[in-house]
């Protein structure tokens, strides 16, 4: 597995992925409703493009293709972290998270933090961010809640 950021070239296959990975996971957790309203955002292509260039985006690949994906603001706000529908519990969320901790060190960023869904808590935990609170959002006219999240880094 090869890691690199992302470039817009890779905005319909991120979309994709992102399409596919929301479809197959998000049943086991939310309504049909929250789920295809969740899903649909990649066929937003300019919105789907903006979110994937808006901070830094790594893409993790290999033979087979783009594995997942995950992004990163200047000020810690973590954008995205998605993997391939395929290949999840594979160390591939894990990787993309060790690299978006790399990143926050080498730009002193003290702060890191995200919304997470009830999939991608787990992850977020595992790598020491705590909840600190709920929020509900609405898209489309469909409610979902989330989890903020955020870990303190030291910086020496």
């Amino acid at each position: 597995m090869r890691i690199r950021i992302a470039q817009a070239s890779d905005s319909p296959e991120l979309a994709k992925l992102y399409q596919e990975t929301v479809l197959a996971i998000a049943p086991q957790f939310y309504s049909d409703a929250q789920t295809h309203s969740w899903a649909s955002f990649a066929e937003d292509t300019a919105g789907f493009r903006e979110f994937i260039l808006s901070g830094t985006t790594f893409v993790a690949v290999d033979e087979t293709g783009i594995l997942g994906f995950a992004g990163i603001a200047d000020d810690g706000h973590i954008l995205s972290a998605y993997v391939r529908r395929d290949r999840i519990h594979q160390g591939i969320g894990s990787r993309l998270m060790d690299i978006l901790l790399d990143y926050a060190k080498r730009h002193r960023i003290q702060r890191l933090y995200a919304e997470a869904s009830e999939f991608s808590l787990g992850l977020f935990k595992r790598f020491g961010f705590q909840v600190y609170d709920r929020e509900i959002v609405e898209r489309q006219g469909v409610e979902f809640q989330r989890y903020l999240v955020e870990r303190f880094t030291l910086i020496p």
